[in-house]
């Protein structure tokens, strides 16, 4: 767990760096990164083509979250320079839990194996901080996520019916427990 002091000499717990790293996948090389501000339109377009045109996140929501260094986690996935897949996470200091809050692979892209690695990587990411669970929501009629979460360890953990905005589609809860 990483310690920082507030003014008031108060403790709070923080996420450290995540230090810029090239990774190999399939025969191919990546550079993974923390997200950036400027990264915000390319994570909702990412959305848009992986959501047949309607991002369920918005700018609004990518600007909270990348707002909060201290405590949220957003990897991108470059190839020659270009943007293709991300993943974010929320560290949860009171249950010592990372939540996988948003994954996104642009669809050419897909099935390459670039998701597992962004799980995987918010995974080492989290070895050091003590963390005990890393948990996800996945829609109930995607199946492909559910198979690859299921192979990674995952375990479903329940339903919340009606939890996806819009369509109200069930999710499936799904927990994995980290052994440190």
């Amino acid at each position: 767990m990483f310690l920082k002091f507030n003014r008031k000499n108060k403790i709070i717990l923080t996420l450290p760096k995540f230090k810029t790293c090239a990774v190999d996948v399939n025969g191919y090389t990546f550079l993974l990164r923390r997200a950036s501000i400027e990264d915000i339109n390319t994570l909702v377009n990412i959305e848009e083509a992986v959501y047949a045109g309607k991002a369920p996140w918005q700018l609004r929501d990518f600007l909270s979250e990348l707002s909060r260094p201290q405590v949220r986690l957003y990897l991108v996935v470059e190839r020659h320079k270009q943007v293709i897949g991300f993943v974010g996470a929320a560290f949860d200091r009171d249950l010592l839990d990372i939540h996988i809050t948003n994954i996104a692979v642009v669809p050419i892209w897909q099935s390459m194996g670039l998701g597992k690695m962004l799980i995987e990587s918010i995974e080492k990411f989290s070895v050091n901080l003590e963390i005990k669970t890393l948990t996800l929501e996945a829609r109930a009629s995607n199946h492909r996520a559910i198979s690859l979460y299921d192979r990674l360890g995952f375990k479903q953990a329940g339903i919340k019916k009606g939890y996806y905005l819009g369509d109200h589609e069930d999710a499936v809860s799904m927990v994995k427990k980290i052994d440190n």
